[in-house]
């Protein structure tokens, strides 16, 4: 294994984890949906608001889609990746070891690639990922803001936004919010210094 390698996965018929060293956001979910997982790209159900919302908060440079996953990490720096890697109707059909190994296998993918912003998809996810991946304690997790969290994963910095799926839609408009927001800080971090 190369030292830009992550450990190996055993994540049977599912996406691949886009994730490597040098990426600007990497996008967390919970899993992957059985439909994603067929269609062979990230976010792939048409209900699901993820890429009209990436493409709208400027984050991606330009007008992306499902078919768009692989090329990003070059073409704009963001990767993909998943709490648990087996793909599920619904989330709450992952067992709880499954949920434990995938915080634990997610932590170290990202302490060792260290993207500049792990984008979790939905509080559940970073509340899961909190307690089982980093110790945190539930009463905790329960009252954080959406937004940047205040621990580091390395240089890594969490954020946490609603889950882009149809049965989230009611915080749809505070997700775009919040990935336009994220979009802007970007920016400001890479802009030069003026004068």
């Amino acid at each position: 294994m190369s030292a830009n390698e992550a450990p190996p996965r055993d994540c049977g018929r599912s996406l691949p984890h886009l994730l490597r060293p040098g990426l600007r956001i990497v996008f967390v979910g919970y899993n992957p949906a059985i439909y994603s997982a067929e269609a062979g790209h990230y976010y792939a159900r048409p209900g699901n608001v993820f890429w009209r919302q990436l493409s709208a908060s400027g984050l991606a440079g330009r007008a992306v889609g499902p078919t768009d996953d692989a090329l990003l990490p070059d073409a704009a720096g963001i990767g993909f990746t998943d709490l648990c890697c087996r793909p599920t109707i619904r989330a709450s059909e992952l067992t709880l070891p499954e949920v434990i190994a995938g915080a634990r296998r997610l932590h170290a993918e990202l302490l060792h690639h260290q993207p500049a912003v792990a984008v979790f998809s939905g509080r559940g996810i970073y509340q899961l990922f909190g307690r089982h991946a980093l110790g945190l304690a539930s009463r905790d997790l329960a009252a954080r803001a959406y937004g940047a969290q205040p621990e580091r994963l390395g240089s890594t910095v969490p954020w946490v936004v609603p889950s882009s799926s149809g049965l989230a839609s009611k915080w749809h408009g505070e997700r775009l919010e919040l990935l336009c927001r994220l979009a802007r800080e970007i920016r400001a971090d890479i802009s030069p210094p003026a004068g």
